[in-house]
Order: C-alpha cells, then sequence, then structure tokens
C-alpha cells in the first residue's frame, strides 16, 4: 500500500470514529435529558457511551496525526476513562432486568466500580509527570501508565462483561419458565450487544498484547475501531427507534443463601399434571397470548414454584414450550380446516395464542420442521390428492 494510500485510509477512517464519537456524545446527552428515555439504567447506558465516545475522540484524533496537537488540559484531564463502558453495560443490564435493584443491598456490587476510580487516579497521574519526570524519561513513564490503564480497562472488561451476558441469560431462563411469549419481555438483542462489545475488548486485548510484544497490531486496533464504530450506531436506531425492546418484564433475585429449596413433588404429582392437561386441552386457556405459569397455577390451587417443577418432571421442557406446543398443535388444526381457509396463516396464530410473527414462525419450525406456509401447502396438496383418488 502507497503513502498517498495509508493517509486516504487513516483519513477516512478518523472522519468515520469522529463521526462515531459525536453521535455517541449525543445520545448518551438525550439518554440524560430526555423524560421519555430518562432512567437509572439509561443512566449507566449513556456512562459506557460517553467512555466509547472518548475513546473514538482520541482514535480519531491519533489517525488524523493530530493527537500531540491537542491541547494539554484535554490531553491529560481525567477523561479517558476506558472503564467507564464496561461499567455502564455491567450497571445497564443489572438495571434493565431489576429496576427496583439497590447495589448498597448487595455488597460486593460496589466492586465493580473501583475500576472507575482506579482509572480516573491513573489519569490524573498523568499531570504531575509533567513537571515531576525528567522531559527524556517522561515518554517511557507515560507508556507505563498508558499500558496500566489498558490492562485495568481489558480486565474490568473481561470481567465484567461476562457477568453481564449471564445476568441476561438468567433473565431470558426466567421468561421461558414464568411466560408464555416472550414478545416485548425478550432481552436477546442485549445479549447480542454485550456478546459484540465482549469480542471487541478480546480484540482489543490480542491487538496490545501484539503492541507490547513488539509485533504490528495496527490491523487489528483498525477492526476493533470499526467495530466501535458500527455498534455504537446501532445502539443508537435500537434506542431511538426500537425504544420498546427497553420495555422488560423485571424480576427479583433472591440471594443465594435464600433462594428456597426445591419441594420434594408429592404422590398427588400425577393428579396436578391431569388437572393441568385439562385445563389446557378442554378450557383452552392456551389461546390467551398473555398466559402465565401463575395464572395455571392459581387456577390449579398450588404455586408457580411447584407447577414449573411438575411440568418440568413431566415434559421435560419449559413452561413457554409446553404452552407453545399446544399453540402449534391448534395452529396445524387450522391450517388443514375448511372453516380457517379464509383466515391469513398469522390470523390462525393469532386465534391460537401467539402474539408476535417471529415467535410463531420460530416456533412453528422448531415443533414441525417447517414453515407455516410449507406446512400448510403440504398438508392441503396432500389432502387434495386424496379425494381425487
Amino acid at each position: 500500500m502507497s503513502n498517498e494510500d495509508v493517509y486516504f485510509l487513516y483519513g477516512f477512517v478518523s472522519a468515520i470514529t469522529l463521526m462515531a464519537c459525536i453521535h455517541g456524545a449525543l445520545l448518551a446527552a438525550i439518554l440524560l435529558v430526555t423524560k421519555r428515555l430518562r432512567s437509572t439504567a439509561n443512566r449507566y447506558l449513556a456512562l459506557a457511551l460517553a467512555g466509547v465516545a472518548i475513546i473514538l475522540f482520541y482514535e480519531a484524533a491519533a489517525y488524523a496525526g493530530l493527537e500531540d496537537d491537542i491541547p494539554l488540559l484535554i490531553q491529560y484531564a481525567p477523561l479517558y476513562i476506558q472503564t467507564s463502558v464496561p461499567v455502564g453495560l455491567f450497571f445497564f443490564t443489572l438495571f434493565m432486568v431489576q429496576p427496583e435493584f439497590k447495589p448498597r443491598e448487595r455488597k460486593t456490587y460496589w466492586l465493580a466500580y473501583l475500576p472507575l476510580a482506579l482509572d480516573g487516579i491513573i489519569q490524573l497521574a498523568y499531570i504531575p509527570l509533567l513537571w515531576m519526570v525528567a522531559e527524556d524519561q517522561l515518554m517511557d513513564a507515560e507508556r507505563h501508565l498508558e499500558n496500566t490503564g489498558e490492562v485495568l480497562m481489558l480486565g474490568t472488561a473481561l470481567t465484567l462483561l461476562p457477568l453481564s451476558i449471564r445476568r441476561v441469560h438468567r433473565y431470558q431462563s426466567f421468561l421461558y419458565d414464568n411466560y408464555s411469549t416472550t414478545s416485548g419481555r425478550s432481552l436477546r438483542w442485549l445479549r447480542t450487544f454485550l456478546m459484540l462489545f465482549l469480542t471487541l475488548a478480546v480484540l482489543w486485548g490480542i491487538a496490545f498484547t501484539q503492541s507490547l510484544l513488539g509485533l504490528d497490531a495496527e490491523p487489528i486496533f483498525l477492526v476493533a475501531t470499526f467495530g466501535l464504530v458500527i455498534v455504537l450506531f446501532a445502539i443508537g436506531y435500537f434506542v431511538m427507534l426500537q425504544y420498546d425492546l427497553f420495555e422488560v418484564v423485571p424480576y427479583q433475585e433472591e440471594a443465594p443463601d435464600l433462594v428456597e429449596a426445591p419441594k420434594k413433588l408429592s404422590a398427588k404429582t400425577g393428579v396436578y399434571f391431569e388437572n393441568l392437561l385439562g385445563v389446557l386441552q378442554d378450557e383452552r386457556v392456551f389461546t390467551n397470548p398473555e398466559l402465565t405459569l401463575q395464572d395455571l397455577a392459581d387456577r390449579l390451587g398450588i404455586s408457580a414454584g411447584y407447577l414449573s417443577q411438575i411440568i418440568k418432571a413431566h415434559e421435560r421442557t419449559t413452561f413457554f414450550e409446553f404452552v407453545n406446543r399446544y399453540r402449534v398443535e391448534a395452529v396445524k388444526q387450522k391450517l388443514v380446516s375448511a372453516d380457517y381457509q379464509h383466515y391469513t396463516i398469522m390470523g390462525v396464530a393469532l386465534e391460537s395464542g401467539f402474539k408476535s410473527k417471529s415467535t410463531f414462525n420460530t416456533v412453528f419450525k422448531k415443533f414441525t420442521g417447517q414453515t407455516p406456509s410449507a406446512y400448510k401447502h403440504a398438508h392441503l396438496a396432500g389432502h387434495n390428492a386424496a379425494l381425487l383418488e
């Protein structure tokens, strides 16, 4: 690659990165000042986005060759706190899952703030270096501080991001155990974003390690920078245009030592299970798209936890799959019934208790191995062929 090509590439990267920086800063401000978006969770998301924006600001300056031209007041101010990204995402996840979460009630969560304090101390330490360290040693001292900050950021990201992903996974399991539909409740989109941030942290760690070994780390740093740019713009899209995804069902997680041990299944388990099947088959309660485990437990006169144990013992599945199996069977019958031929496929799905098209298509294919339209055409074709014979 010629020098002109390199200059063009770096100029392009600098421009795109600066645009993303401005986008991230504006988005963080919008989350903080817009009443509709104001929440504890979004304050932490704003912290993470501001952290990404600051990182991209310095990256844009570096790719534009202007890093040395940044005023010392900005260059050595305690702004470049990279740990704000994983810390912000960690607490954003906690408050998305549990809006009433109180870190002071779980003292171990205060440790998640420690990287921010250490990062701030590292950034402030740059200022006395200008007066305390000889000029010929200043560059080495700055590099040691920079490497310490990078290690702190990577350690924080590789610790808190997996914990955040685990928390979302536990929340998703909670949904499948208690709700017959996850529409408007799922946090899979958040898990995807957290996985992307974790991947970028790993890439950044690989590039950082290469740079310490004296290897060319620029290509991987470039990929990680572009990744941050893309993720930042994607978050902006979801926050501004898909805000309904932020409306989740909070659940209260009990401390590990306070979780009630599963009850031993009694001899009446079989009776309860038969009653459950009767409620589903005779009363067809599965056609209620908002049916919950608690609804069925109330009908049977038992606790929701005990009913969940019964379903898992007899069906080896979650409440979500158990109920949606009945819905799929109802759809299959209606798709080939003459009484429902004037219905659209989605109309049949709604009649059978499904709430969203995406969930319906996914669940139907899982249980039948076919799309709804393929199933309908195949069975209607078979039925017509039988009539012709």
